[in-house]
């Protein structure tokens, strides 16, 4: 009989590999390193700003205006 807490598979479906076990740092030191919101903030662009320092199409195939 199967695991109920496992889904049910068509036949012929293989399941899925079982994941590596990784060591991660514990989620207070993940947050502890983060960037505060006022950070994040401070550093933002508004979107006028990212598009501008994109190049122009002309620009990107070579052409003079």
């Amino acid at each position: 009989m199967s695991d109920p807490a496992e889904p049910a598979r068509a036949p012929g479906v293989t399941p899925p590999p079982s994941l590596p076990d990784v060591e991660s740092p514990p989620p207070e030191q993940v947050l502890d390193d983060a960037p505060s919101t006022e950070d994040i903030i401070e550093s933002a662009q508004t979107a006028d700003e990212i598009v501008r320092r994109q190049p122009s199409v002309d620009e990107l195939l070579g052409r003079d205006r």
